[in-house]
């Protein structure tokens, strides 16, 4: 570790993800073939690593860092908007079998029923 560079072990990687994604400390030890006795200790490095107590400010860190990535973590609702508008396009593609032509309208829309999604995510979750 030197300066702001933050070395993580793999292990690690991953239990900052999945604790990130919500995942509970038995589905994490399981998926890192580890004891759900082991995480305080992963837990434990993390935080000497970060230089910090507190889990929130670990978090933010990690990301001003790069270790996480907004683009990794959609939120529930918005990834199903998402999933929704792919359906779509797939269909549209599906039927149109030479020629097509992607919608602006469909991408301009997706792009808006997001944005205001997200903004009433934001508002109710203060």
């Amino acid at each position: 570790m030197e300066g702001n560079l933050i070395t993580l072990s793999n292990i690690e990687k991953y239990f900052l993800k999945l604790s990130v994604l919500n995942f509970d400390d038995q589905y994490i030890a399981d998926f890192l073939s580890l004891r759900k006795e082991d995480l305080g200790y992963v837990r434990g490095t993390l935080k000497k690593k970060f230089k910090t107590k507190n889990w929130a400010a670990l978090i933010q860190k990690a990301f001003e860092l790069g270790i996480l990535k907004k683009q990794d973590y959609v939120d529930a609702t918005v990834e199903k908007i998402a999933l929704g508008y792919a359906s779509k396009i797939i269909k549209d593609f599906k039927e149109i079998s030479y020629g097509y032509q992607f919608s602006q309208d469909t991408v301009l829309d997706f792009d808006h029923t997001v944005t205001s999604t997200l903004k009433h995510l934001i508002i109710t979750s203060k």
